[in-house]
């Protein structure tokens, strides 16, 4: 009967923790409980060492230990290692490495990869496969959308390729999620006179805003920039009929020059024109900001080019042509020499509105080398394709094909009217999402525009993601790039911070942005340990002459102090309390205890107490700084002998303080002060002693 109690216990309490009598006696494999208590790298060896380590479901296992170890790298390297597996294991073995791709932050090639998992699937695995995979939807369409536009740019022999992985996409996309906008774009792109326009002359369309004549000006005024002629250049913009249209060039000509982006650019959202201002509030014109060397002709840093174009652009233009022709008939010129000058050549035809003479020199240029100021005007004058103006180098030809395209269409001349708005399109704001997501889905600057919007209203880390992917090259991509990596530092994902960070050319940024990197970065080595590190990137920010960050002030500040540097603390706090202004009082009465503590550790104990009685009188409300800013007061106090003022300062700690460790100690100080004064006097009879 005992026995059967006690056997009726025992099943209870194992079906209590989930297991039958059954199950208890069972033991779980080496591997299993490696899983379970989830010691990635402990069962990561064990499937390495095991006899069956090659086979597919061995690999699988372990790339997946990789993932779960968040070791993609690792897992990427194992998988591609591996010849192709069989049947439904290829599968498996393609999406893992999707999931590795995506683990090194590249989009592209993670959907390419599961572009090719999906070839070994059925349809319901692909299905339920591609849904379950957390956020896969937005990634598809950016990724498809980047690639898209990528392929616009691409007139290499890669292009049929590269078609046709957008078409696979596509079919994965409109199969898993048959939304709007797979079932646009499909419609979009299998137009045959899309197709067409797509390798052919694009027709110039009809556009109110720019008439051919403005036009021609505006060609006219991009040849006079590439030979760097801006006050010629100006004269052209200032002839222009339309201000807006005026007023985007003159940006253009101002960025140009300096480098720097116009701040201007509410005018164009007053006026609705959407597309003019995304182009400069998500500065298309970015990756130039550093050096605009490309855009003018020859070497500005070059002494004898610099004479040598001054003399002639000084001559009529007859004779500047003349003596261009005599240097090219020499023959001790080499052949780049002698195409500068074919380009000189051209440049001073069409900047002086000569276009007959133009259109020779044009026709037999390389016009893939020619300066970006050049190109568009060539463009513009001829009707020439931009893709018969690109660099050859397929990462260059992607970086200036929507530069080109945007100023194209600011110039009249749209190169994409079958799927892209006109650049001049006037719409209110509160239409961008239907038109960028419903009537022009591949519109670049719309869409921009668009993230621009919903991140102004509503930032977030996945629409940072998804604006630093797909418009990397903006400086709303390295704005979101600077969010995600703020972000990341304040949740002390260090790693995924520095990955950020790393990926922003630090060089390049405006003096605004620079000093937020310079922050985050800060904050990122302060956090890391890297104490040597973070005042070196200290010291950068302080060299910009930008407003510096008062949280990352007071770090540094504390920071000297523990490397008892302690004037260097104490300028950073002095800085502070002049712009305490802005401050909560919590932080300004932090400001004040630190410069109290800086200055008693100077053995300035007069300068620490006027610090920690001011702090005590003007922020009783702060109870944690004001009652400690009392207890070290009463030290100083006590150590001249004030015992009565010591005591009446350490007694508002003890009725106040909310931590009882801080109440204990105040009254051990009381204790101590009485035991050092005797006899304790009558409330309000004087303290003061006759010696004689």
């Amino acid at each position: 009967m005992k026995s059967r109690l006690v056997f009726s216990l025992l099943a209870a309490f194992l079906a209590f923790a989930g297991m039958t009598p059954a199950h208890a006696k069972e033991k779980q494999s080496f591997e299993q409980w490696l899983e379970h208590y989830r010691a990635w790298d402990r069962l990561e060896k064990e499937y390495a060492h095991e006899p069956s380590a090659d086979t597919p479901g061995a690999v699988l296992k372990r790339a997946q230990v990789y993932l779960n170890l968040n070791s993609p790298d690792k897992a990427l390297e194992l998988i591609e290692m591996t010849p192709a597996f069989p049947g439904q294991a290829e599968a498996d073995r393609l999406w893992l490495g999707g999931q590795a791709h995506r683990g090194l932050g590249d989009l592209t090639k993670a959907v390419l990869w599961y572009t090719q998992a999906a070839k070994f699937m059925p349809d319901e695995e692909v299905l339920s496969r591609f849904k379950a995979e957390p956020d896969l939807e937005p990634i598809w369409h950016d990724v498809w959308l980047k690639m898209y536009w990528s392929w616009l740019a691409n007139h290499t022999l890669s292009r049929d390729s590269q078609k046709e992985a957008l078409d696979l996409i596509m079919t994965v996309g409109l199969k898993v999620w048959p939304n709007e906008f797979w079932n646009g774009v499909h419609a979009l792109l299998s137009n045959k006179t899309l197709a067409a326009n797509s390798t052919t002359d694009v027709a110039v369309p009809a556009t109110v805003l720019v008439p051919q004549n403005d036009t021609m000006l505006i060609a006219q005024a991009m040849a006079a920039v590439s030979l760097e002629k801006f006050d010629e250049a100006t004269a052209h913009i200032a002839k222009l009929s339309n201000e807006m249209v005026r007023q985007f060039w003159t940006s253009t000509l101002y960025f140009l020059n300096s480098g720097n982006t116009p701040t201007n650019v509410d005018a164009f959202l007053e006026g609705n024109y959407l597309k003019a201002h995304a182009f400069w509030s998500g500065n298309i014109l970015a990756p130039y900001s550093k050096s605009r060397t490309d855009w003018f002709l020859g070497n500005p840093d070059s002494a004898a080019w610099t004479k040598f174009r001054n003399n002639i652009l000084n001559m009529p233009a007859v004779e500047a042509e003349k003596a261009i022709d005599n240097e090219l008939g020499s023959m001790l010129i080499s052949e780049q020499t002698a195409a500068l000058l074919r380009n000189f050549k051209l440049a001073l035809s069409l900047a002086n509105g000569n276009t007959q003479a133009a259109a020779t020199t044009w026709n037999s240029t390389d016009k893939t080398s020619l300066p970006i100021c050049l190109r568009l005007a060539g463009m513009l004058t001829f009707k020439e394709h931009l893709n018969k103006v690109l660099p050859e180098t397929p990462s260059e030809a992607f970086t200036l094909y929507p530069v080109l395209a945007a100023l194209s269409g600011a110039a009249g001349m749209d190169v994409h009217p079958d799927t892209e708005a006109p650049f001049w399109t006037a719409a209110p704001q509160d239409q961008l999402q239907v038109l960028s997501t419903v009537s022009y889905p591949l519109d670049r600057l719309l869409l921009l525009a668009y993230w621009q919007q919903r991140f102004a209203d509503s930032p977030s880390v996945e629409l940072a993601k998804r604006g630093a992917y797909l418009f990397d090259d903006t400086s709303f991509g390295i704005r979101s790039l600077i969010y995600l990596a703020d972000d990341a530092v304040k949740a002390k994902q260090l790693q995924l911070g520095a990955f950020y960070l790393n990926r922003i050319d630090e060089t390049t940024l405006p003096p605004e942005l620079r000093m937020a990197w310079l922050d985050i970065k800060t904050r990122l080595e302060l956090d890391a340990g890297s104490q040597g590190k973070a005042l070196e990137t200290y010291q950068d920010m302080v060299k910009t002459d930008e407003p510096i960050p008062v949280m990352t002030r007071l770090r540094m500040a504390l920071l000297y102090q523990q490397r008892r540097e302690y004037e260097a603390a104490q300028k950073e706090l002095l800085a502070m309390w002049d712009a305490r202004a802005t401050m909560t009082t919590a932080l300004q009465a932090e400001t004040l205890f630190w410069l109290g503590e800086g200055e008693q550790a100077m053995r300035n104990p007069d300068k620490a107490l006027d610090y920690y009685l001011k702090l005590a009188w003007q922020y009783p409300q702060e109870n944690i700084w004001a009652l400690t800013a009392m207890y070290r007061a009463s030290l100083i106090y006590e150590k001249r002998g004030k015992y009565e003022t010591a005591k009446r300062l350490l007694g508002t700690v003890v009725r106040n303080a909310a931590r009882k460790e801080q109440r204990v100690a105040a009254q051990a100080r009381i204790d101590a002060i009485d035991k050092k004064m005797g006899e304790e006097k009558s409330e309000g009879e004087s303290t003061l002693i006759y010696p004689f």
